[in-house]
């Protein structure tokens, strides 16, 4: 079973990577390690509480409750941010300029949640 900290280095790990992707020129890649740093810090945060997050829909879900609790207002849209990489990985919209700007988005959540207990 995966632990919390495994899921929160693992979110760190796919975003480090996600750079590397993006300064080689891979934008799908870079795209979907971005969309997996934000989820992974997601199920860090809902591993450490006992909520379930073995699906998407789970978490939208828990993102309502981080949300309720939160004192940050861009998390919704920094999540929103992942949710349109993670799509970009399938659908290759998104110019090198937009999936920068995403990033930035991904990296302030990851890091607000990885501070969460």
């Amino acid at each position: 079973m995966t632990t919390a900290e495994q899921y929160r280095s693992t979110s760190m790990l796919l975003y480090d990577q996600a750079l590397v992707e993006l300064e080689a020129g891979d934008l799908i890649q870079a795209s979907e390690k971005l969309w997996g740093a934000a989820a992974q810090a997601l199920k860090s945060v809902a591993e450490r509480r006992g909520w379930k997050q073995n699906s998407h829909a789970q978490f939208y879900n828990i993102m309502a409750e981080i949300e309720s609790e939160s004192q940050s207002p861009s998390l919704r849209r920094d999540f929103g941010s992942a949710a349109e990489l993670h799509t970009n990985f399938y659908e290759n919209w998104l110019d090198e300029d937009q999936i920068r700007r995403r990033a930035e988005d991904v990296r302030h959540f990851v890091e607000e949640l990885n501070g969460m207990s």
